[in-house]
């Protein structure tokens, strides 16, 4: 029986597979295969794109209780799809949703909105659960 023929066949097979293997991770690791989504964060706070903070209106510091850290932004980005972006990133960072806010260890996040002329006006802030 000829085995060379045979062997031949299995390593081009062989070959075919290792080669296909390689493009799949290549392609997995390659930023035109995988929308590359990064977050943007502002002292523990993610940041959508979207949003533009106002940093003459914000403002962090550590204080008795805890660290205090609000960031004021505006956005042109519905009520909806930034409150469904917290909703999805929040848990991912260890943040438990309570109500209309989200706890981790001593310290709340909150986010809460207002209108103006120009759109949405958002209040981003970590804060203590307590208060002296």
């Amino acid at each position: 029986m000829n085995y060379s023929k045979y062997s031949k066949i299995l390593s081009f097979r062989y070959e075919t597979i290792i080669v296909a293997m390689l493009l799949l991770i290549i392609c997995t690791k390659s930023s035109l295969c995988d929308e590359n989504v990064r977050l943007n964060f502002i002292d523990d706070i993610p940041v959508m794109n979207s949003m533009k903070i106002e940093p003459e209106l914000s403002f962090g510091f550590d204080s008795p209780s805890g660290r205090i850290i609000i960031l004021i932004a505006t956005s042109n980005a519905s009520r909806e799809s930034i409150e469904k972006f917290y909703s999805e990133v929040m848990p991912q960072l260890g943040w438990k949703i309570s109500g209309k806010q989200y706890h981790r260890e001593e310290e709340k996040f909150e986010f809460i909105s207002s209108d103006n002329l120009k759109g949405l006006i958002w209040r981003l802030s970590i804060t203590p659960l307590t208060t002296p």
